[in-house]
């Protein structure tokens, strides 16, 4: 039993993510005091976000037990699909999925593991481009059979069609987020 705020939570075992139990209860109801509130569409966007994070902290220790963060191996991921295996670090930051406020400090740390280097560009000494070297060739190789599996095994709940449906459905929430984040 976990007691938050004066409102009381089960747990029906001891390692149970208290989260869902906890937002579903009270979210609902002290939402209900704005007109404002849409239940149906709060919920969505809990279920997402809630989503996203329990995918994310397991992806986390997926990669983890190789020795480099989520935001590492988007980066050493990036690099190993370029077409010379290098890309500026400006366009790094651009396409990384997982967010990175400090990408010098990220590719420092990936430069420190041997698993990236920087180059000057040749046609302009002023940039860099950041490599990945065959030890980060090699972390991926060793990682992403592991991987893949992991994320075949996740999403093996839904069908063909419901995964095509699913990314059609976020792909039509990320352009609205995008038309309205004015």
């Amino acid at each position: 039993m976990l007691v938050i705020r004066g409102e009381t939570i089960m747990a029906k075992t001891e390692h149970k993510d208290l989260r869902g139990d906890y937002y579903w209860s009270q979210v609902k109801k002290h939402g209900s005091k704005y007109p404002e509130f849409n239940w149906p569409s709060v919920e969505t966007l809990m279920n997402l976000i809630y989503t996203y994070d329990v995918v994310a902290a397991n992806s986390a220790r997926k990669v983890g037990a190789f020795g480099i963060t989520r935001a590492g191996f988007s980066v050493l991921m990036i690099l190993s699909r370029s077409q010379f295996k290098a890309c500026k670090q400006n366009e790094i930051s651009q396409l990384m999925l997982v967010s990175r406020a400090n990408i010098t400090g990220l590719v420092d740390s990936l430069v420190g593991l041997g698993l990236v280097e920087r180059t000057n560009d040749p046609h302009d000494r002023r940039v860099n481009l950041i490599r990945i070297t065959p030890k980060g060739e090699k972390l991926l190789k060793d990682l992403l059979p592991g991987y893949y599996k992991y994320i075949q095994d996740i999403c093996s709940i839904f069908t063909a069609e419901d995964k095509k449906k699913f990314c059609e459905l976020l792909k039509r929430l990320r352009d609205r987020i995008n038309e309205i984040k004015n």
